[in-house]
C-alpha cells in the first residue's frame, strides 16, 4: 500500500481528499487547545510535510493496520502578544510568519482566554492564551486507492476520538481555534467587529493553500458547527468574503436565523462599554475604547464571559453583527446571493431540556419565564402586536392541556424554550435556502442514553435528547460528561458519522452504496417539513418535524408583518400523540 505522505517531494499518486469544517464554540475552547495529558496511546513522528509557512512534523498513531498523522498546533494567524498586541488585537487577523527549522507539531496550541463553564474547570487541562490563532490537521496514511476514496477535511478539536471515529471512514479531519468573547465579538471606538469570524476565514484560506499537502482537495470542503458553531457556518455562507471557501454545511441545533446568533451593532456596542467602564474606562477622556480594553490584563477579560454580564436565560449578547465590511449587506440579502451549496441541518428531539435544566434563574417559576421568552423573541421579529400573536402561540402550546399539571406544564414549556431558541431558527433556515434552490437534508436526533448524563442529571427535570447530546456519537467522546459507550451507544456512533461522512464525501447523507436504512431525501420547496428521523430502533423518514409548529410562528408573524388578521392564521399542527403537550 503506498503512502499518502509523500508530500516533501510532491508526490501525488492519488486524487486530492475532500475537506469537512467543525465550527463550534464550545469544543473549540474546551477541546482546541487540550495538554496531552490527556491518556493518548502511543505515537511515533509522522512524515515531514512542507506548508506554505515551512516544514511540519507531527504524530502518528496506528489505526487498526493502517496510520494516521496528526499535525497540532500550526500557527495560521500572527500571535497578538509583546508589541504586537497593541497591533493585533481586536484587529482583522494577518496571516502567520514563515519559520526556517522543521517546527514541532505534536502538542495542541493553548485556547483563547475565556471563563470556563462549571463542568469545565476540573480538571483544568487546556491553556489559554491570546496566541491561540492555531489550526490542526488529522490526515488518514493509507492509499484511498485501495479502501475506497478518501474524502472530507473536518475542522473539530478532538484527538485519537476523532481519529478513530471519523479517520477511519477516510477522512482527513482539521480543527481550529479563533478569538472568543471579548476578543472575537467586541464592537467600539477602533475594534473591528467580527474577529471570530475574520479568523474562521483567514483558517480557510490556509486551508485552501494549503491541504495539498495532505493529499487535501481545496475545492472540496464541508464546514460544521453545533449551536453558536452552527450560527458561524451559515454566517460564513452569507459574507462574500468566505463563501467561496466551502462546498458543503452541517448544522446541529442552530443556524444565523436562531435570535441568540445575533445582535443589533449598537447592542453589541453597549455590552462592550458598559463592562470597559465596570473595569474602570472614562469615555471623556478622549482615550479609544480599543486602546483601553488592549491595556486590560487577559484575566480580566475573561471575567466578561461569567455568565453575569454577557450571557442571560438564553440570549448570547457577544455575537456577528451586520458591520458593512464582512458583511457588506444586511444579511437577508446576502443569503439571496450565497451560491450553490448542500446543507445537512438537525435539531435534538427535546433541545430546549438543557436550557432549562441549566436557567441560571430559578426562583421565577418556569411558565412566567417562558411566556417572556416569547414576548422577546416576538421584539427579536419585530411583530407589532405582541400581545394578540403571543397569545395564539398560547392557544397552540397549551390546547387541550391541564396548565396546572406541574409535569405536564414543564414539559410544555420545554417545547416552548426549544422552539423559541434554536427550532424555529433552524427550521427558517432549512426552508429558506431549500427555497433559494440549494440542496437541503433536515432530521431529528431522538437517542440518548440514559446513564450518560453525568452530574447534568441533577438539573434536567427529565432524560431525552437535547442541545449538544449529539455530539459524542459524532466525536466519541463527551462534552459535559465522560463518555462510555455501551453497544447501543457504538450501533448510534457508526449511525451518525456514516451519515455525516457520506454528506462530506458526497453531498449525500445516502452516501453511493445501498448500505443505508432508508433514503434519506431532500427537502423540496412545496415540502420543507419532512425529516429523516434518527433513534436506535427508528431510522425513517417522517412528515412535520416538530409537529409543524415552527411553520406555525412564521405565518403568525408574516401576517403581523402583512397586517393580515390572525384570526384567519390556523394551527394546522398535524401529530396527536401528546397533543401538544
Amino acid at each position: 500500500m503506498s503512502n499518502l505522505f509523500n508530500f516533501i517531494q510532491n508526490d501525488f499518486p492519488m486524487g486530492p481528499i475532500e475537506c469537512f469544517v467543525y465550527l463550534h464554540r464550545l469544543v473549540f475552547k474546551e477541546i482546541g487547545g487540550l495538554k496531552n495529558k490527556l491518556r493518548s496511546p502511543p505515537w511515533k513522528k509522522s512524515k515531514i510535510v512542507e506548508i506554505e509557512q515551512g516544514l511540519i512534523q507531527g504524530r502518528r498513531y496506528k489505526l487498526g493496520k493502517e496510520f494516521v498523522d496528526a499535525y497540532m498546533g500550526i500557527p495560521f494567524g500572527k500571535a497578538p502578544v509583546g508589541e504586537l498586541r497593541y497591533q493585533l488585537s481586536f484587529f482583522k487577523p494577518l496571516p502567520a510568519e514563515p519559520w526556517k527549522e522543521v517546527r514541532n507539531c505534536t502538542e495542541f496550541g493553548p485556547r483563547c482566554p475565556q471563563f470556563e463553564l462549571i463542568f469545565e474547570k476540573y480538571p483544568s487541562i487546556a491553556e489559554k492564551s491570546e496566541d491561540c490563532l492555531r489550526l490542526n490537521v488529522f490526515a488518514p496514511s493509507w492509499d484511498p486507492a485501495s479502501c475506497g476514496q478518501v474524502s472530507s477535511i473536518l475542522k473539530f478539536y478532538y484527538l485519537f476520538e476523532i481519529i478513530n471515529a471519523l479517520c477511519c471512514k477516510d477522512v482527513i479531519v482539521v480543527t481550529i481555534q479563533y478569538r472568543l468573547g471579548f476578543y472575537g465579538f467586541s464592537c467600539g471606538e477602533g475594534i473591528t467587529p467580527n474577529c471570530g469570524l475574520w479568523d474562521q476565514t483567514l483558517a480557510l484560506k490556509w486551508v485552501h493553500q494549503n491541504i495539498h499537502a495532505f493529499n487535501g482537495d481545496p475545492t472540496n470542503i464541508t464546514i460544521f458547527g453545533q449551536s453558536a458553531g452552527a450560527a458561524s457556518a451559515d454566517f460564513l455562507c452569507l459574507s462574500p468574503h468566505s463563501r467561496n471557501l466551502f462546498q458543503r454545511v452541517i448544522t446541529m441545533g442552530g443556524s444565523a436565523l436562531c435570535s441568540f446568533a445575533q445582535n443589533d451593532i449598537e447592542h453589541v456596542y453597549t455590552v462592550c462599554m458598559d463592562f470597559a467602564k465596570f473595569r474602570g474606562y472614562n469615555p471623556s477622556s478622549g482615550q479609544p475604547l480599543v486602546d483601553f480594553l488592549r491595556q486590560l490584563p487577559a484575566s480580566s477579560l475573561e471575567l466578561g464571559l461569567t455568565g453575569k454580564r454577557v450571557n442571560k436565560f438564553g440570549e448570547i449578547d457577544l455575537t456577528p453583527v451586520y458591520d458593512g465590511d464582512f458583511f457588506p449587506r444586511p444579511f437577508d440579502e446576502l443569503r439571496k446571493e450565497v451560491p450553490p451549496k448542500c446543507f445537512l441541518s438537525g435539531i435534538t428531539e427535546h433541545e430546549g431540556l438543557l436550557f432549562v435544566g441549566a436557567r441560571p434563574n430559578r426562583k421565577t417559576p418556569l411558565h412566567i419565564e417562558v411566556e417572556a421568552a416569547i414576548e422577546r423573541e416576538l421584539q427579536f421579529h419585530k411583530v407589532n402586536n405582541i400581545d394578540c400573536v403571543k397569545k395564539k402561540l398560547l392557544q397552540m402550546y397549551w390546547r387541550e392541556m391541564e396548565k396546572y399539571n406541574k409535569e405536564k406544564l414543564e414539559r410544555t414549556c420545554i417545547k416552548i424554550v426549544s422552539d423559541i431558541y434554536i427550532n424555529n431558527g433552524v427550521w427558517l433556515h432549512t426552508d429558506t435556502m431549500t427555497k433559494l434552490g440549494h440542496t437541503v437534508y433536515q432530521y431529528c436526533f431522538k437517542y440518548f442514553n440514559p446513564n450518560g448524563f453525568g452530574l447534568l442529571a441533577l438539573l434536567l427535570p427529565y432524560k431525552g435528547a437535547t442541545h449538544g447530546t449529539g455530539l459524542p456519537f459524532i466525536f466519541k467522546k463527551g462534552i459535559v460528561s465522560n463518555f462510555y459507550p455501551n453497544e447501543d451507544d457504538l450501533k448510534m456512533v457508526e449511525t451518525m458519522t456514516m451519515y455525516f461522512t457520506n454528506f462530506a464525501k458526497y453531498g449525500n447523507p445516502n452516501g453511493v452504496s445501498d448500505d443505508v436504512p432508508e433514503l434519506w431525501k431532500p427537502l423540496i420547496p412545496e415540502n420543507t417539513l419532512v425529516y429523516m428521523s434518527i433513534d436506535l430502533n427508528e431510522i425513517e423518514m417522517r412528515e412535520f418535524i416538530n409537529d409543524g409548529r415552527s411553520l406555525f410562528w412564521k405565518e403568525l408573524i408574516n401576517a403581523d408583518a402583512a397586517n393580515i388578521a390572525l384570526n384567519c392564521i390556523d394551527c394546522k399542527l398535524v401529530n396527536t400523540k401528546d397533543k401538544f403537550i
